[in-house]
C-alpha cells in the first residue's frame, strides 16, 4: 500500500513540475510574416494566416484559430509600415 502511496506521490509532482515548464506563447514568439507574400514559395504556397498557423504548430505544438492568426498577421504587417 505504501509503495503505490509513494508511485502516485511522484507521478503528482511530476506532473505540477510538467505543467509549471510550460509556458504560454506570446505574441513575440509568433514567425513573422510581414514580409512574405501569399501563395509564394517563401510561404510554403500558403496565404499568410495559414502559414502562421502551420508554422506556430510546427514550432510550439499551437494551432492557432484563423481569425486569430489574421489578427496577428495585421498587426505584423501595421508594425511593419510604422
Amino acid at each position: 500500500m505504501a509503495s503505490k502511496v509513494w508511485i502516485l506521490a511522484v507521478l503528482a509532482i511530476c506532473g505540477i513540475l510538467f505543467s509549471l515548464s510550460a509556458q504560454p506563447a506570446a505574441a513575440a514568439q509568433y514567425t513573422d510574416v510581414a514580409g512574405l507574400q501569399s501563395w509564394s514559395a517563401a510561404s510554403n504556397y500558403m496565404s499568410l494566416p495559414g502559414y502562421l498557423r502551420w508554422m506556430t504548430f510546427t514550432e510550439q505544438g499551437v494551432w492557432l484559430s484563423m481569425p486569430e492568426a489574421r489578427r496577428i498577421v495585421a498587426q505584423q504587417m501595421m508594425a511593419k509600415e510604422g
